[in-house]
């Protein structure tokens, strides 16, 4: 199991799709999020989901998917709380690692304008507000300790794939930590 996590814009839906073409079951968290029962109700993006839930009940919800036998791995994107990360990883019943994807903020800022046919002021405006909600900058010291892996998604798109080929050739191979 890989969990994604990453600063919003740095290539978690890339990596995503990615891996999904290599044989990896891709499953967006925001899936999971949306059939809860515990927690606050929200809406995101226009999607009804909730926050402040249980863990338990995200990990038993996460555990109850049916993921098909002949998938290398299995993936979820987009991790935004390490609490919820670890809680995850540890309930895991095999390896399970968080990989954890970002960009510096010129990087991020040219991949919003460009994708979106953005100017500046509203690419900075658009970043701004995603990662004040997702708060995962705060939490950076955190993702740095607990990730067992760490892409700083700066390279070309081709050096950023070949990395996540690599991790992921790493994690079915049972090599590097447990």
């Amino acid at each position: 199991m890989l969990l994604l996590a990453g600063t919003s814009e740095s290539g978690k839906s890339t990596a995503g799709a990615h891996l999904a073409s290599r044989g990896v079951y891709r499953v967006k968290i925001r899936t999971i999020l949306t059939a809860l029962t515990s927690g606050v109700p929200v809406v995101h993006e226009g999607v009804p989901m909730r926050e402040g839930f249980d863990h338990t009940e995200f990990v038993d919800r996460l555990l109850g998917l049916d993921v098909p036998n002949c998938r290398r791995a299995a993936l979820v994107e987009s991790f935004i709380d390490t609490s919820l990360a670890e809680t995850t990883r540890r309930a895991w019943p095999v390896r399970c690692w968080i990989v954890f994807i970002t960009a510096t903020r010129a990087t991020r800022l040219r991949r919003i304008a460009a994708d979106r046919h953005l100017d500046t002021d509203q690419a900075q405006s658009i970043l701004d507000a995603k990662d004040a909600r997702k708060r995962v900058t705060e939490q950076l010291d955190r993702w740095r300790l607990i990730a067992d892996r760490w892409i700083d998604n700066d390279a070309s798109r081709d050096d950023y794939l070949i990395h996540l080929d690599l991790i992921l050739d790493q994690l079915t191979r049972h090599e590097g930590p447990q």
